[in-house]
């Protein structure tokens, strides 16, 4: 647990890390406070019992202070952890997503959208509270050491045997193998079954056309069902198990109470003699409370360790790419060109180091060029797109735009980096369209202050599409709907082709972006592609043999190399 701790505590920003320092000085300061009370409030009944005069104004006045002032820290207490956990979230789950932007596509490939959600979101949210829950321990052990420190001072050994029994049966509770091991299981289970759950809403909007025309949705239940019943069956279980401790130990302060009474009675001790009753189940009753939290907390970390151990693993490589940036910020900055060509020389590649797609293979893509890929269905055309455009690294070989080769990131003059999209727009096969007006699709990645109406047009005229765009209610904007649900497949992905020119480039890549579009009004597109961008170099990977050949050039790919056939 404290190694947890400090690795957590040790991605924290300055801010945090005193709110968190905060937070467990102010519950020291309560703990202080809480125990000093009891000793006061059993010194004030003392007094009371032995001479009511005795019981001044003063000392209930200080009682009460105190019980105000704790009431206050408690709540200062309440918002610092709530600003902690919030905003420490929010700055680890930016760190997060941060490394889920920059991250390679092989590694981006490994995790679904429900696995990357539930680590931006939820497994923040439970690894901050790990921090909140062991600095909750610590006060809890500090303040019941204290209760500890009074009884055994005002009652010698049946304080003792309070604490005795208090300790025993709680250790025996906390230190159990199989509540640590099925706590964490638990945990383990829960993460899997919301992932799961959540897949499955994110399924039925997906499939939701084919779901409505099939009349037949049964799959879809049953497989919500069962996920969403397995994440409630292993959540009750955890409830379960933290509720049985609760009842448990209330059971056992109670037990342990009646036997240490009763043993008095026995041996014929006279109770008045002792504190009066009421403190002895007072004290007891806090300190089961106390027990029960540092029980109930040591579970809840146990619970959250998978989401932890998910979070360590991507903030351990977001540590990597902070030292990988750093180490790069000092090389000499080099802006991408493509004045001669793009050249692959010698490239092997294959998927984590396996069966080779690719096999020693060069080819020249001349600049000014209209250069088609083709061949069969899982042949390789998309991975091939990926390797040239950075996304993918091979084995072997050389990837230069121009003189620069961003497989070694150097050129000539040696080591050097360059921003390959300060030259490329890419289209690929799927293309993302959020909610939004049609004229911020276009400009997806732009500045709102910096977005130009004019050449939007300009771009949708290009991508044959203006004279749909007119005829909606607002122009460009139109709300398109989640994913571009309102509008047609061929509008969509021409509102991609007007996205993919809005963007100032010299090579423009287009994985099968037209195919949705009819043969006229994709070879209008490519025309229109020409003219606007007459110097610039065009990459299509394509089905269609007809579009293949308007083409200045035509690759094949066939036994892991590329053949050229025109």
């Amino acid at each position: 647990m404290v190694e947890i701790f400090k690795y957590l505590t040790g991605f924290l920003e300055e801010k945090e890390e005193k709110n968190w320092k905060r937070f467990a000085a102010l519950g020291s300061i309560r703990a202080v406070i809480d125990v000093f009370g009891f000793y006061m409030t059993v010194y004030f009944i003392n007094k009371i019992s032995g001479d009511p005069e005795l019981a001044g104004g003063l000392r209930a006045a200080v009682i009460l202070l105190m019980f105000f002032s704790e009431v206050v820290i408690e709540l200062y207490r309440c918002r610092i952890s709530n600003h902690f956990l919030y905003h420490g979230a929010q700055q680890l789950s930016m760190k997060v997503f941060e490394l889920f932007a920059k991250e390679d596509l092989e590694q981006h490939n490994q995790k679904s959208v429900m696995q990357a959600l539930e680590i931006v979101r939820n497994d923040t949210m439970k690894s901050m509270s790990i921090i909140l829950t062991f600095v909750g321990l610590g006060v809890n052990i500090f303040t019941l050491a204290g209760y500890a420190a009074i009884l055994i001072f005002i009652s010698k050994w049946i304080g003792i045997g309070i604490i005795t029994g208090v300790l025993f049966f709680m250790l025996i509770v906390a230190v159990c193998f199989f509540y640590r091991t099925q706590m964490k299981i638990y945990g383990e289970k829960c993460r899997k079954y919301a992932i799961k759950t959540n897949a499955q809403i994110t399924l039925e909007y997906g499939i939701f056309e084919e779901l409505k025309v099939s009349g037949y949705a049964k799959p879809v239940l049953a497989k919500y069902y069962d996920a969403s019943m397995a994440y409630s069956r292993e959540q009750s279980r955890y409830s379960l198990k933290n509720d049985i401790i609760a009842v448990v130990m209330g059971l056992w302060a109670k037990a342990l109470m009646l036997i240490i009474f009763v043993s008095l009675f026995l041996w014929g001790i006279e109770l008045s003699t002792f504190i009066p009753v009421t403190v002895y189940v007072s004290a007891l009753s806090r300190m089961t409370t106390l027990s029960y939290n540092i029980v109930g907390g040591m579970n809840s970390i146990e619970f959250s360790k998978k989401p932890y151990e998910e979070l360590k693993d991507c903030l351990d490589r977001y540590k990597e790419l902070k030292k990988e940036e750093e180490s790069l910020a000092n090389i000499r900055q080099k802006k991408a060109t493509l004045t001669k060509g793009l050249y692959v020389q010698n490239m092997t590649f294959g998927y984590g180091g396996r069966d080779k797609i690719f096999e020693n293979v060069s080819l020249e893509l001349p600049a000014g060029s209209s250069i088609a890929i083709i061949g069969t269905s899982g042949s390789g055309k998309t991975t091939f797109l990926a390797l040239i455009l950075g996304l993918l690294k091979p084995q072997t070989g050389n990837i230069l735009y121009d003189d620069y080769d961003i497989v070694a990131q150097s050129d000539a003059e040696g080591a050097c980096r360059a921003n390959i999209g300060e030259i490329v727009s890419y289209i690929p096969q799927v293309v993302y369209m959020n909610g939004e007006t049609v004229r911020n699709n276009v400009a997806l990645l732009t500045e709102q202050d910096k977005i130009d109406d004019e050449r939007i047009v300009e771009c949708l005229k290009c991508a044959q599409i203006w004279e749909d765009v007119v005829k909606m209610p607002e122009g460009i904007h139109t709300l398109i709907g989640e994913n571009g649900t309102s509008v047609s497949g061929g509008q969509r992905q021409r509102i991609a082709l007007a996205r993919a020119l809005y963007k100032k480039f010299e090579l423009m890549i287009m994985d099968e972006a037209t195919a949705a579009l009819d043969m006229d009004t994709e070879k209008a597109v490519i025309d229109s592609i020409r003219q606007v961008r007459k110097d610039k170099t065009l990459l299509i990977v394509t089905h269609h043999k007809s579009l293949a050949d308007e083409c200045d050039i035509v690759y094949k790919i066939q036994d892991r190399n590329l053949v050229r056939v025109r």
